[in-house]
């Protein structure tokens, strides 16, 4: 993108999106804000694709695909922006090529880190005998689907991820 068109990302982000939320100016929380912003795109993107197979195939039907993978966003969103958050304060990058691998990188990290969060609750309400599963069950179910989720979603994830981490980048060096 040229830089004209990075500053007016820039306005509207700070004016319409995640620029308007708390510490956005930071830099460490607007890359966490870029994140999860870009999960949410992801998990939507991905569950649009889905949904408009399943319609072409299954009929109506296919439309409520939609609403299952809107089930991952409470895990999901929180974990893109601890990554982000963590990853900017561990790695501060100004660089675009950075921005990109950062951003790709990250969207690895955060399949590990929902499925942390994911599996945590799904362990302790097991723990709690509120599933009716034992906890080895839940955390084996937790890992399995971290692996079904990435096989299915990385080619989703990963670019949109990259696409994040290279305009923030530029939106951070173009601000400064």
């Amino acid at each position: 993108m040229q830089s004209s068109q990075i500053r007016t990302l820039h306005t509207v982000c700070k004016r319409y999106g995640p620029g308007r939320l708390p510490h956005a100016e930071k830099n460490d929380i607007g890359a966490g804000y870029a994140a999860a912003a870009a999960a949410v795109i992801a998990t939507l993107l991905y569950g649009a694709v889905i949904s408009a197979m399943e319609i072409f195939t299954a009929g109506i039907e296919g439309a409520f695909g939609m609403v299952f993978f809107s089930l991952a966003l409470p895990f999901v969103v929180p974990a893109a922006f601890l990554v982000g958050v963590i990853s900017w304060r561990l790695l501060p990058s100004y660089s675009t090529p950075i921005g990109i691998v950062g951003g790709g990188l990250g969207s690895i990290a955060t399949y590990l880190v929902a499925t942390v969060l994911f599996g945590a609750l799904l362990t302790a309400m097991s723990a709690l005998s509120l599933t009716g599963a034992d906890p080895i069950s839940a955390i084996t179910f937790s890992y399995g689907l971290l692996a079904t989720a990435f096989v299915l979603t990385w080619w989703v994830t990963i670019p949109i991820g990259c696409l994040a981490g290279y305009v923030y980048v530029n939106v951070v060096n173009t601000s400064n």
